[in-house]
């Protein structure tokens, strides 16, 4: 910035420091300035497509300059809360569960489910049937990871003569809510669920009302192997335990 422009820059700072003087009567004078940067001022404009030029030298005929102020909105980065660990991969079906189906050898089984839910919480040992459980053959074990666990013994309607895998439980009466928790049906069917989830995606299913007096609670029935515990047998009831395979009551 040279010339006038450059006077009239310096003489506008200039003004703008001594008005303030008057603050303090017994202020020393302000030294003068020197090197002031040189910045646009309220005497100077930008054309476009030209150098930068004092408003009193710019032509009427020339187009007037329009400033443009934009202002950016950065929004926070979207949180995404990851499902239940398990709820993807650990599908409660008639067949297993996630990709530990019935049939399959024990301790496959427990590695697999193990390496998504952790170490089990509890582990019974194979063990003789009549001492716990109403299941068939001659031993038994049952291995859980909270209200999840697997029922394994050596005779069933899939398989004889070896141990495998018979029967998976998700849910006690008593403690909803604990862990693991979403574990759900392909269709998305979870503990809590009125039933009229289940008939929506198994298309029908049969209920039994169970008896107080027994301390049966009511039940429900979809095929062979897919069967559970509920608060009723009414659309509006809720699902309290899923069960999955057949060999054990217990």
């Amino acid at each position: 910035m040279t010339g006038p422009r450059r006077v009239i820059a310096l003489a506008l700072v200039s003004a703008a420091l001594a008005g303030c003087a008057y603050l303090d009567a017994d202020a020393e004078p302000l030294p003068p300035v020197t090197n002031a940067p040189e910045t646009l001022t309220a005497t100077e404009t930008s054309v476009a497509g030209g150098d930068v030029t004092d408003a009193s030298e710019v032509s009427p005929d020339e187009p007037a300059v329009t400033t443009t102020t934009t202002t950016t909105t950065t929004l926070p980065p979207t949180t995404t809360i990851p499902p239940p660990l398990g709820v993807d991969e650990l599908i409660l079906g008639p067949n297993g569960i996630g990709g530990a189906l019935l049939g399959a050898d024990p301790d496959t089984s427990v590695s697999y489910i193990s390496s998504i839910l952790g170490a089990p919480t509890d582990d019974s040992g194979w063990v003789d049937p009549l001492e716990f459980y109403l299941c068939r053959g001659t031993t038994v074990r049952r291995v859980e990871w909270g209200v999840l666990s697997v029922m394994f013994g050596d005779e069933s309607d899939i398989a004889t003569g070896r141990t495998h895998l018979i029967s998976w439980t998700y849910g006690l009466i008593d403690r909803l809510g604990d862990e693991p928790l979403g574990l759900r049906t392909a269709g998305g069917v979870t503990l809590g669920d009125q039933l009229a989830g289940l008939r929506a995606e198994f298309g029908s299913i049969a209920v039994d009302e169970g008896d107080a007096d027994l301390d049966i609670p009511p039940s429900f029935y979809i095929g062979p192997t897919l069967r559970g515990l509920s608060t009723g047998v009414a659309d509006e009831d809720y699902v309290l335990v899923l069960i999955g395979g057949s060999g054990c009551t217990g």
